[in-house]
């Protein structure tokens, strides 16, 4: 199912902090996301409301209506595929603190993705939107193999992340190929080059406990000067685990074996 908030962000927004919680307080439970994915992190959201000012309206409008262009085809691919239907899942747009261009939560009882318009034009992703699209569903796909686990708890423990968000960025590469969305020129022969030592700065951080592995994974964030060097690394421990599973078989190996296989394809 469709959720698209837009309209109702349209005839409340006039550029102020109150006018955004009004929209937002209509969806208690979308509201209770947005302030929890920043709580999770030891953050408060409020610090963060100061973002709403930074987007152009124009730009949400082509967001929305480049994204509403894209979600069909990838729905009939994803469906084709997987043989997931729209039934299974909600698709969810709305104006966030930039949470995240996408992201994949449980909402309104069902595992849903979340699109939130605000990131996608912060990052200028609106002709990368198939890209984007496809890795989120990559998620949703992931978590139904893995028959409803909610693939979030997964995350909890954040070396999983190169598990999850692998086996997403593996879901678009079979579908559209390279180059993936979040790339830039020359960063996929970069990753290539220095796969030993996003390896061995990866397995540091998980030994010495030290959180968070955003620098992997953060659009916001940068490690050894690149981006989304994570997307690459969990791309990569998905095709080296192809080597003697299926993809099937992937999604659903048990807690401990994929740990296991994650330190094993570390060292």
């Amino acid at each position: 199912m469709l959720i698209d908030t837009f309209s109702s962000f349209l005839r409340q927004w006039d550029g102020s902090v109150d006018s955004w919680l009004r929209y937002i307080k209509q969806y208690p439970e979308l509201f209770e996301k947005i302030r929890g994915d920043y709580e999770r992190y030891g953050m408060n959201w409020r610090e963060f409301t100061q973002v709403l000012s930074k987007r152009a309206v124009e730009e949400l409008i082509l967001a929305h209506e480049k994204l509403l262009e894209v979600l069909p085809r990838v729905e009939t691919k994803i469906e084709e595929l997987f043989g997931i239907k729209p039934k299974d899942y909600n698709v969810v747009i709305y104006i966030g603190l930039e949470n995240g261009a996408g992201w994949v939560t449980e909402f309104m009882g069902k595992p849903s993705i979340l699109f939130g318009l605000e990131a996608i034009s912060e990052l200028k992703w609106y002709n990368k939107l198939d890209g984007l699209a496809v890795h989120e569903f990559g998620h949703l796909v992931h978590w139904l193999l893995r028959g409803g686990e909610n693939i979030e708890m997964l995350e909890d423990e954040q070396m999983f992340l190169l598990y999850t968000e692998g086996f997403a960025q593996r879901i678009e590469d079979i579908i559209l190929g390279r180059p993936w969305h979040l790339e830039e020129e020359g960063w996929f022969e970069w990753c290539e080059e220095n796969e030993g030592l996003l390896k061995a700065e990866f397995l540091r951080r998980i030994k010495e406990n030290e959180p968070p592995l955003n620098p992997f994974f953060g659009s916001w964030y940068t490690l050894f000067g690149k981006q989304f060097l994570g997307y690459y690394l969990g791309y990569k421990f998905i095709r080296w685990l192809e080597r003697d599973h299926s993809l099937e078989k992937i999604a659903k190996l048990e807690r401990e074996e994929i740990k296991d296989k994650i330190l094993e394809f570390l060292l």
